[in-house]
Order: C-alpha cells, then structure tokens, then sequence
C-alpha cells in the first residue's frame, strides 16, 4: 500500500502433523530388579513452532516455510532401572558386613536422542541488496549438506563446502531445515545404600552422579555462511 509499510493480518491457516511408532516396555519391581524401557521412532513437521508465525507472502508457501518442526527429533531412546546389589552377608554373615555392605542399590536413567533439524544462514560484508524485499533471502546449497558420521569432527559437522552465495534478484533454494544438530548420549547413575532402623523407618545414603561419564553433550554448531 503506497504511504504505508507492512500490514500484517493473522488467521487460522496453518496446519502441522505428527507421526510416531511408540513402544514401551515395563518390569515390574521383583527378585530386587525393574526396568523400564521406552523407544519412539517419529517426525514432525509443520509451517512454523509457534501460533503466530510469519509466513511467506510472495514465494510459495509450502516451499518456504513448510518442514520439520525444529523440536523433531527422529529417534529417542529412555531406559531406567533399580536394582538390589547381593548381600554380602549371604558369604559372610557377621554384623560389620552387614551394617557396610548390605542393603545397597543401583539405580539409573540413561537417554539416547537425535538431534533436532538446523539450517544454515549467510551474511555478507559488501551491504548488496539482493533482493530489494520481499520475504528474505536464504543461501544457495550446491551439494548434499550432512556429513557421513564417519567424517563428522568437532572442527566439521556438516560439509561446509556445498554453499554459495545467491545472485542479484535471487532468493535462494535452502530448505528450511538442511541437517541435524548433535544428539544427546546421557547417562545418570544413583548409588545408595539404605540403614533400616525399624519396619517402618530407615535411613538412606546417597551417591548420584548426573552424566556419569562426563560426556561433553554439545547442542549448537556455527550455521553461518560468510
């Protein structure tokens, strides 16, 4: 509208779906052990993550903003157990191990998930207007995006080398998503032990370490072309 700048309207037009394969698999506490194992396997896609998104107004809808939600995540993996370590007294029964070693627990949780999508952005230094408007502009990709896992480094997540920068009037042809941010492998471990005092009572130590194997989880990669 001449003598007027952006006038945006709301409406209730976009759509998105979910589709999962969800198992599930229990033992109940018995002999001292439980487990709890669950696996979804699932894909989310959708025009925005949120009810107010702005949406193309001059490229085509479902090539600019439909796509993988950025909270997918593909495979997640959840395990948890509780188990009753032997009683040392059952070797030797004496008070002394039976006050140190008896009575104590392991539990845990462990999780294992896919990372979730990223795309890749781009800056320049010269101030080109490339497209003098419109709904932006995203980089042009050349080649396949992800690395093989064999090939991925904390110096090169994905290959670096498959953008370019797009021409005067062009909008680019970058997907909204184009790989995937590392996945998280966490493990965390609770000892204890507890000091029965009556039937109803008792005392408990605990020892409880949170990413037991000090796995370093990174969840950001740099997704800027320059």
């Amino acid at each position: 509208y001449p003598g007027h700048g952006s006038i945006r309207y709301y409406e209730n037009a976009g759509t998105s779906n979910y589709n999962a394969l969800q198992v599930a698999l229990n033992r109940r506490y018995a002999r001292g052990f439980q487990f709890g194992v669950a696996y979804t396997w699932s894909k989310t896609m959708n025009y925005g993550d949120n009810d107010q998104t702005l949406v193309a107004t001059y490229r085509p809808v479902d090539e600019w903003n439909y796509g993988l939600a950025s909270y997918d995540q593909t495979h997640i993996f959840t395990a948890n157990y509780i188990l009753d370590l032997p009683r040392a007294s059952k070797l030797w029964n004496n008070a002394a191990v039976r006050a140190a070693l008896d009575n104590w627990q392991v539990a845990g949780i462990a999780a294992l998930v896919s990372g979730a999508p990223a795309t890749v952005g781009f800056t320049t230094v010269d101030a080109v207007d490339l497209t003098g408007g419109g709904d932006g502009i995203r980089v042009n990709v050349t080649g396949k995006v992800p690395l093989p896992r064999s090939e991925r480094s904390f110096e090169r997540w994905f290959d670096t080398s498959v953008f370019a920068r797009p021409a005067r009037g062009e909008f680019g042809n970058a997907g909204r998503t184009l790989f995937r941010l590392p996945g998280v492998s966490n493990f965390d471990i609770s000892l204890f032990k507890n000091f029965p005092i009556k039937e109803a009572a008792s005392v408990q130590f605990r020892c409880e370490l949170y990413n037991a194997f000090n796995h370093t989880q990174y969840n950001g990669v740099d997704t800027t072309a320059r």
